[in-house]
């Protein structure tokens, strides 16, 4: 059985080019060259894919002995949904097998075999993931069971690895590593948006190869719905006369209401489709569950108030996952999905029409990458009531906080090189001193409230209800005027384009004042009070926000009560919008509020960190890195197979130079350049300056035969500095303290520049202008 009948135009066109244009790569004999499918999300990218690979099968023209890899970059599952689509696609028309990792025991892919793997299961941390990979593990010939198994492939076959949803890939790196393990002759690379595309002249020149789809041509096919609409103004207004909702309630009402609006029409077209609500909660910092409610119970009460069964509501959380079985299917009976962000990538459920996404506070960013998952038709093709054609999104966003996910920088890079100890390395351990970061202080009452009282009658020349002649004297810098606490929502958008979604909207949509209710001014002040504690920077007045939040907020009751005479329905917005504000005079003070209560009690700063004493083996077996470093050639002493290095930091050009000397000597066996962590060695030292105990990790360990050495290369102003001189005493005093525990001896020092040599210190009280303490540096066996 063929699948082409099940094809759209536009995805026929495709597969054509596609195989065109891969025939066409594949003839240059060149290898590891890149094929971009470029397509939106909704396109069935998966099907073309399928369908690419049987059209390759059958083509009489190609007999070429190939096996496929399949990878990617989705949830831990989402291999297992491309597998199942190709299963039921090729419904055994085809002599494509299907392998995973239950596979591996047959040693090697055969002819025509797709291999489906995520992307983590390769390069992840976890137990698995190193069991695959580890050198030396259970496997053929001693290799690394799925290195071998790829090896051993290779032998007899050449590869083509395909890469699905390649935009999540772009953003990591695919590492060059795994590539070159692969060692493909094309890449495939599936996905909706690239964020490179290739020039005119690597595709003429068969260096690269595009294929794409227009998401008109998707649109005109009924795959994807014709528009995205945003609640309207209207809407919220008419509601919000009718009820006392919070800003909440409101967006869940009108999806709630859209959703009955929807299953009717399908009913009256006879249609057995139940539509689904995708509620996405903020995944805003847990401490705020300490201030209000948690945002799923508030759902989960809401649509109990509504009559909405249990088995009509699933749940997608990493620790909860209840009622998703069968939630795909049309005529599934849940109606409501709870979630954060476990269906961004690669789950496809057509019937998800409705989309309700809470603001998150501590981070506002509408991500736009959630919108795929609401834009499949639900049976492939447009209906005759216009507003089953359509998507709709019910959101307390704003049109600032739209973000397209490619705008975003991924703040936790995922690491993309990847490296191991070389065999002959001989490892050491050592006794290092790790610091655990816990909790600050909190603020204690009624001190705390006779402080900030006084504080902040010295700072604004307040008195006790002396009420006419505070709010005069107040009055310039507080706007007492100031008596609602409005939050912009966007209303009024239709959005026809999907890929251009992040620049339609700020130019279609508008932003609508929404007044919070008293509940939603108090919430709202509440957090404030926290973040408030949080986001102070000055370690002195760090309390446990967690511990201290409702206290600041007592002692701003206080005074606003006691000098303005302002009851709470008065004076809660007053402080909101202020304390809302980027710069405020009453943010100032109350800075100086918490460092004067520090200071007038004596009140000791806690430790922040728990010390943690242990013998370490280093250098680490195997380590990573991300995007930042890159890979230094001509290195030959490093431990690792591959040295890299970040790309920028303070201090570079010394310690390449510094290297380079290192590689030069006769003697050393090994060198290593440290990180930061736990895994890495520190030795506790006591900052001067800051008055407290920290942590010094020494940038290089080298060895030789009978020495180790624990070097730090400075350089100008920083070899002079305090710092360097209490880190440098601190080495000093543990080598002589330690030294009797090891087979080696040890030394160590600050190390610096003096052309033409390299100078060490070694002295017990470091003095950077004693010139007789600074030594040749030299590596003895």
């Amino acid at each position: 059985m063929t699948g082409v009948k099940y094809l759209k135009d536009f995805q026929q066109k495709a597969v054509k080019e596609l195989s065109e244009t891969f025939l066409d790569l594949w003839k240059t004999g060149n290898y590891q060259i890149p094929l971009i499918l470029k397509a939106p999300t909704g396109a069935g990218k998966t099907i073309m894919m399928a369908e690419f690979l049987r059209c390759l099968d059958d083509n009489y023209q190609f007999h070429e002995d190939k096996a496929y890899l399949w990878i990617s970059f989705g949830g831990d599952d989402s291999y297992t949904q491309s597998k199942k689509k190709l299963y039921q696609y090729f419904n055994e028309g085809t002599d494509m097998n299907l392998k995973d990792l239950n596979n591996l025991n047959e040693g090697k892919l055969h002819k025509n075999n797709i291999f489906f793997i995520n992307w983590l299961k390769i390069k992840g941390t976890n137990k698995e993931s190193k069991k695959l990979r580890k050198s030396g593990g259970v496997g053929y010939g001693g290799e690394a069971i799925f290195d071998e198994f790829i090896k051993q492939t290779r032998k007899e076959r050449g590869l083509i690895l395909i890469v699905d949803e390649a935009h999540i890939e772009t953003d990591t790196h695919l590492a060059k590593e795994v590539v070159d393990l692969f060692d493909p002759r094309i890449i495939i690379k599936v996905t909706a948006t690239p964020k490179i595309e290739p020039s005119f002249s690597d595709v003429k020149q068969k260096r690269v190869g595009f294929v794409e789809v227009s998401e008109k041509d998707v649109i005109e096919s009924g795959l994807i719905k014709e528009k995205i609409v945003i609640q309207t103004k209207e809407e919220i207004e008419k509601l919000s006369k009718k009820k006392q909702l919070s800003e909440g309630e409101i967006m869940l009402e009108l999806a709630y209401n859209k959703r009955i609006e929807l299953k009717k029409i399908y009913e009256k077209l006879e249609l057995d489709i139940n539509p689904l609500v995708l509620i996405q909660l903020p995944s805003d910092f847990k401490e705020k569950e300490v201030i209000e409610t948690n945002q799923k119970d508030f759902v989960l009460l809401y649509l109990k108030a509504k009559g909405v069964k249990e088995k009509e509501i699933a749940i997608w959380l990493s620790n909860e996952k209840t009622n998703l079985d069968t939630i795909e299917e049309n005529n599934n009976e849940v109606n409501f999905m709870i979630f954060k962000v476990a269906p961004a990538t690669g789950w496809d459920c057509p019937r998800a029409e409705i989309l309700v996404m809470f603001r998150e506070i501590d981070s506002p960013i509408f991500h736009t990458q959630i919108i795929g998952r609401i834009k499949r038709m639900s049976e492939g093709y447009h209906y005759e009531r216009e507003e089953l054609n359509k998507a709709y999104i019910f959101t307390n966003y704003n049109k600032n906080h739209i973000k397209d996910i490619s705008e975003l920088e991924n703040k936790n890079k995922i690491p993309i090189y990847f490296t191991e100890l070389k065999k002959d390395i001989e490892r050491i351990c050592l006794e290092t001193t790790y610091h655990h970061q816990t909790d600050f202080d909190i603020l204690v009452l009624p001190l705390w409230q006779k402080v900030f009282l006084e504080v902040m009658d010295q700072k604004f020349g307040t008195k006790p209800y002396l009420v006419a002649e505070n709010k005069k004297k107040v009055g310039t810098k507080i706007n007492f005027s100031l008596t609602k606490v409005s939050n912009q929502i966007i209303v009024d958008a239709e959005i026809t384009s999907f890929d251009n979604f992040a620049n339609e909207i700020k130019r279609k949509g508008q932003n609508f004042d929404y007044h919070f209710s008293q509940l939603e001014v108090e919430k709202f002040y509440n957090l404030l009070c926290f973040q408030e504690l949080k986001n102070q920077g000055d370690k002195e007045i760090k309390y446990n926000p967690a511990s201290s939040w409702g206290q600041m907020k007592s002692a701003l009751n206080v005074w606003f009560e006691t000098r303005f005479g302002f009851n709470k329905a008065n004076y809660y917005p007053i402080i909101v919008n202020e304390i809302s504000k980027e710069n405020s005079d009453l943010k100032i003070i109350i800075s100086k509020t918490l460092k004067e209560f520090r200071k007038k009690y004596e009140i000791e700063i806690k430790a922040k960190e728990k010390r943690e004493v242990f013998d370490l083996w280093l250098p680490e077996k195997q380590v990573s890195f991300t995007s930042d470093f890159e890979k230094i050639e001509s290195i030959n002493k490093n431990v690792y197979e591959k040295f890299y290095n970040r790309k920028q930091y303070l201090g570079i050009e010394n310690e390449k130079k510094f290297i380079r000397f290192l590689e030069s000597q006769p003697n050393i066996i090994w060198w290593h350049k440290q990180s930061y962590g736990r895994n890495a060695f520190a030795i506790e030292y006591f900052d001067m300056q800051e008055k407290e105990n920290r942590l010094f990790y020494p940038d290089f360990i080298v060895r030789t035969k009978s020495k180790v050495y624990l070097l730090d290369t400075k350089s100008g102003i920083t070899a002079k500095s305090q710092e360097t001189a209490d880190k440098s005493n601190a080495l000093q005093n543990w080598i002589k303290e330690k030294q009797s525990k090891y087979n080696f001896e040890i030394i160590g020092g600050i190390v610096i520049e003096k052309y033409p040599n390299w100078k060490i210190n070694i002295s017990i009280k470091y003095a950077y202008e004693r010139e007789n303490d600074w030594k040749d540096l030299s590596f003895s066996n």
